[in-house]
């Protein structure tokens, strides 16, 4: 269950997004293109974990202590951990054929040269055009051109079942009292505003800092726990809220050990003296996702401070809405991806989003930091009756997308 509060940020990123792609000048943007069909039922719909590699016809050895896995959803989308980093963009079935996005945006995480080179290995192989095969448990994925490139993949393992379910921090919790270090000291403070977290069954954690949306993942054992991977959006809310976030934020992912008593959540680092997040059970509840909203959608008006923005002809942005809270599509110049939340009946927040970091003319770079600036803040959306999807953003009502479905 996610609450998700977007707003565009100015201070603190604790992982990057896009090692998956170049930097690269171009007078042009890719082309605009949509998440590709995947036949109901397919196989390939899934978890996989990487159980072996052949490179150019050598078999490699995967570094111990390094899991590799990648989900494969209905929609077209691929997440997974390369790993080191976290990835995540799209894919094409047709027939035996897959084509995995080139442009795949990751975070930024620096791990040993070894495991650094395994994951630059992996991620070659796995865009390359290739052929795909689905036998019992067992995924082979093999590249067209010299068939010496192999990725063989095994479904997850269950966990061990136990007699007693292991402790977890999952839940959605609201701060209502923090212990930080500073200058060798504990101070203890009561949060200004809103902040909270969400932590997942699957092992992610998102949530609002006073500031700015976050998410990461963690992972525990017994009463131990690690939150990694953190990234932010990138908004400013002045001295206070900003170093309140920071102080939060930074506890967070020193953390060490948690108690969850149902009613309450407190986490603690190991630091001399030692820092601690307290937190109530929260209650906010998600809304599913109506039919209305899900599909791809096609820019057709953007409005900034109530004057219309004329887009960069043969430039469409584009918004893929899919039913289990993903949102993905092309900004103007670079592709994107992150997540959503609806609220009630016309409520949504739409963010953290990760970017590909391509370079297109002035024009077309103007037209994408104002379509994701609005993107990043939505407040509001609603299908018409002639199907244009709006969406406002919560800084004004005179900042608005509508777009029309592409079939």
């Amino acid at each position: 269950m996610k609450r998700i509060i977007v707003l565009a940020l100015g201070m603190l990123v604790l992982a990057l997004l896009a090692s998956g792609c170049t930097t690269q000048p171009t007078s042009t943007p890719p082309p605009v293109t949509t998440t590709g069909t995947v036949p109901p039922g397919s196989p390939i719909v899934g978890a996989w974990v990487l159980q072996s590699m052949t490179n150019a016809g050598t078999p490699v050895a995967l570094i111990p202590g390094t899991t590799i896995t990648a989900t494969f959803t209905q929609a077209g989308l691929l997440s997974g951990s390369d790993g080191c980093n976290q990835y995540s963009g799209s894919y094409t079935l047709s027939g035996s054929q897959i084509q995995v996005s080139p442009n795949l945006v990751s975070t930024m995480m620096a791990c040993e040269p070894a495991v650094m080179d395994q994951a630059q290995a992996y991620t070659r192989m796995l865009i390359a055009p290739s052929t795909w095969m689905v036998s019992g448990d067992q995924l082979t994925i093999q590249d067209t051109a010299t068939g010496k490139n192999v990725l063989v993949y095994g479904k997850p393992v269950p966990p061990t079942t136990t007699m007693a379910p292991a402790p977890s921090p999952a839940g959605s919790w609201d701060l209502t009292a923090m212990t930080i270090v500073k200058d060798g000291s504990s101070v203890v403070q009561n949060p200004a505003g809103t902040i909270y977290a969400v932590f997942e069954q699957d092992g992610t954690v998102d949530g609002f800092g006073g500031c700015n949306q976050f998410s990461g993942t963690y992972t525990t054992t017994g009463s131990t726990i690690a939150v990694k991977d953190v990234i932010t959006t990138l908004m400013s809310c002045g001295n206070q809220l900003d170093t309140q976030e920071n102080a939060f934020l930074i506890t967070l992912q020193a953390a060490s050990t948690f108690e969850n008593t149902g009613t309450g959540l407190t986490i603690m680092t190991t630091s001399t003296p030692p820092g601690k997040l307290v937190f109530a059970a929260g209650t906010a509840v998600a809304t599913p996702v109506p039919p209305a909203l899900v599909g791809n959608w096609g820019l057709t008006k953007m409005t900034k401070n109530g004057v219309a923005i004329t887009l960069v002809s043969g430039v469409q942005p584009t918004a893929m809405f899919t039913a289990d809270g993903a949102i993905s599509g092309m900004a103007s110049c670079n592709q994107y991806s992150g997540s959503y939340v609806l609220t009630g009946s016309s409520a949504i927040a739409i963010g953290p989003l990760a970017t590909t970091r391509m370079m297109c003319s002035t024009d077309i770079m103007n037209q994408e930091t104002n379509y994701l600036g609005i993107l990043e803040k939505a407040a509001t959306w609603e299908v018409s009756g002639t199907g244009t999807l709006k969406i406002t953003d919560s800084t004004s009502s005179k900042n608005t997308l509508e777009y029309s479905k592409i079939a």
